[in-house]
């Protein structure tokens, strides 16, 4: 459905280069959203991207006033039924946008003006781009997590119509034919990640399902579960990064409270692979040896250090 005006155009500018007038016309934006139940978050997208020409809402079947609020700001709403990850749906919004550049949003993200200038100036300064890295910072119940969160967190969202591509793989991103650049990170200019009216338990039901659909997939791509101590690893090395190596104590609670998050999701991809195993019970004899901390301390020194090596090794070539 079309709902609205195509809105965000603005008069071309004009220059008198040599004494004579010359037309500037801004480039063209089509930002495309992928929405599911974003009651809470959906308005406050598409009136941070006004400024685009068009505003591409796809509905995966939302149940809630998703479609209703978006209505008025959306310049067409399209409807998906729910699959298990947004990629394709993206891919269908990207097809039915006009503008010359696709710009890809979360429902629950917002771009902020300086961002909307900068990357207007970026793309009309430099012809040759097709697709732009834009950095984003992340916040936590209302609070930023620079640290935790992986800033600047670069997000490949910005690319030439007809130059990207979603491929079809849980949070992948967009593939690009031509050259690409990063977004200078500068205060302001970024996408900003705010998921408003979240509670711990929708976090947790989300991580629920996020683990559910990885799990499946490295069973199809052929990576069974490889036993407890690498679930264990998994857990223990993710907190390890966000909490430690990244910083996530700076953070506050929020960096505290986002590490263990973090954690129990990588320990909950492996817990779903064995799931999807049957639960096999060949593990138990594992488990079983690693009944004081010691031992245990030791079992997941070895594991990380197998890792490490793994990584050290030689490549194989294409």
């Amino acid at each position: 459905t079309r709902s609205g005006g195509a809105g965000g155009r603005r008069p071309p500018s004009t220059d008198y280069p040599g004494g004579e007038a010359h037309t500037v016309t801004p480039p063209r934006f089509s930002a495309v959203v992928v929405a599911r139940n974003e009651e809470l978050n959906i308005r406050r997208c598409l009136e941070h991207l006004a400024w685009c020409h068009e505003r591409v809402v796809v509905d995966m079947a939302s149940e809630d006033r998703t479609r209703e609020l978006a209505a008025p700001l959306a310049t067409a709403i399209l409807r998906q039924e729910w699959i298990p990850h947004m990629e394709f749906a993206r891919n269908k919004g990207i097809d039915a946008a006009t503008g010359e550049w696709i710009l890809i949003v979360d429902a629950d993200e917002l771009i902020p003006e300086k961002l909307r200038s900068r990357l207007e100036e970026h793309v009309a300064a430099d012809p040759a781009t097709a697709g732009v890295w834009i950095p984003r910072m992340n916040y936590f119940f209302g609070l930023p997590v620079p640290h935790t969160g992986g800033f600047p967190d670069y997000q490949l969202r910005c690319f030439r119509r007809g130059a990207g591509r979603y491929p079809d793989r849980l949070h992948s991103a967009a593939v690009i034919d031509g050259p690409v650049a990063y977004l200078p990170v500068e205060d302001g200019a970024w996408i900003v990640h705010d998921r408003r009216g979240t509670t711990l338990t929708d976090v947790v039901l989300k991580f629920d399902t996020y683990a559910g659909k990885e799990a499946r997939t490295r069973l199809t791509e052929g990576q069974p579960f490889d036993g407890p101590l690498a679930a264990l690893w998994a857990g223990f090395s993710a907190f390890r990064f966000r909490f430690i190596t990244a910083r996530g104590y700076r953070d506050g609670m929020a960096g505290l409270l986002l590490s263990v998050l973090f954690a129990f999701y990588r320990f909950l991809v492996e817990a779903k692979a064995w799931e999807l195993s049957g639960f096999d019970s060949r593990w138990d004899r594992e488990v079983r040896r690693l009944r004081s901390l010691p031992r245990l301390a030791g079992a997941l020194a070895m594991q990380g250090a197998r890792r490490v090596s793994r990584r050290k090794g030689p490549t194989r070539s294409p």
